[in-house]
């Protein structure tokens, strides 16, 4: 039994036993680590095991508390990444993907805006134009790195926001998801510890099962983003290759990291030789008056690959994605 499993066992005891009651609020983090003399990662990993089994619940900038009854969590919210063991989550996304198709339900598995937002008539006169004036030569023009207007216009796109990044830099992909793949493939081996966020989107998991990889998931709070102290720890305990994070509208909690803590992580990480893998979906569903710079935007040292793609904010089906991929580029 693992340190963090002992300490789990050791709560679960005291509740059963009358020491914690119902609704009674548990020693946070940081006073478990002093008592207990544990890692803040241990101490976390056992809080999160208690939490995914309905013994304990979390209250955002509030601690976590004893559950007031037995919580029966289902298949889905009951996922827990053990950072010692290989992940296995293709059966329990297979069946949220499954359920999602429940016309009665909002399929929070699937993370697109209603389909009726989306402007259909425009994009079909583009296609059928681009149909007309298409040659045999198209189909290769577009092999990858990808079409070279495309990449030129995301090259811009950046710059709007005062990022540098060369359209040789950038390569199109079939949707965000193949550029976080492929980057994820280009900068790992099998066996390399990856660090996520906990929660965090499901296909990165699928992800890290497919490549024999082994997730590291560090606590994330809904409005603060990724605890940097325990990232910072985890960095110390474990030979981290990468880190694969929602920098803004992160998917399930929603927060976006602060500009003074993106430049904190892209700081952290590169100080420890870490490839930041963001994920960078849902920027273009900000509610603000601008929307977020990435991660990218404080990359310095070739640090961060930025992954993104038009299909929540344009048309999910094109399946239209990109990575700027910098030195990676090539390998990619």
């Amino acid at each position: 039994m693992k340190k963090y499993q002992r300490l789990a066992e050791q709560i679960r005891e005291q509740i059963a036993s009358g020491v914690w009651q119902p609704g009674d609020r548990l020693p946070s983090l940081r006073e478990q680590v002093a008592s207990s003399g544990m890692s803040f990662m241990t101490v976390g990993h056992a809080y999160q095991l208690l939490e995914s089994q309905g013994r304990i619940i979390a209250r955002p900038q509030s601690g976590y508390y004893v559950a007031p009854h037995p919580v029966c969590r289902s298949v889905a919210t009951a996922a827990h990444v053990i950072r010692d063991e290989a992940v296995d989550i293709n059966t329990y996304i297979f069946e949220m993907l499954q359920a999602s198709r429940d016309t009665s339900v909002v399929p929070f598995a699937s993370a697109f805006p209603d389909p009726r937002l989306f402007p259909l008539p425009q994009l079909n006169r583009s296609l059928a134009q681009v149909s007309k004036t298409a040659t045999a030569m198209s189909v290769i023009e577009n092999l990858p790195p990808g079409n070279a207007e495309l990449r030129y216009a995301i090259a811009r796109r950046y710059a709007q926001q005062g990022i540098t990044v060369s359209p040789d830099e950038i390569v199109i992909t079939a949707g965000a998801l193949e550029a976080l793949n492929l980057s994820l493939q280009a900068v790992t081996a099998p066996g390399d510890w990856v660090v996520v966020e906990n929660p965090c989107f499901y296909g990165a998991l699928q992800a890290l099962e497919r490549l024999r990889l082994k997730a590291l998931s560090i606590p994330t709070d809904v409005k603060e983003g990724i605890d940097l102290m325990a990232l910072e720890q985890a960095l110390q305990e474990y030979p981290v290759k990468a880190c694969w994070l929602m920098t803004n509208s992160q998917n399930p909690l929603g927060f976006t990291l602060s500009a003074e803590k993106k430049a904190r992580l892209v700081a952290l990480l590169t100080h420890h030789n870490v490839t930041l893998i963001e994920d960078d979906v849902y920027s273009e569903l900000y509610f603000g008056r601008e929307k977020p710079l990435p991660a990218k935007a404080w990359d310095r040292d070739d640090t961060v690959l930025h992954c993104s793609s038009f299909s929540k904010c344009l048309v999910p089906g094109f399946r239209i994605g990109w990575v700027a991929g910098g030195s990676h580029a090539r390998q990619i």
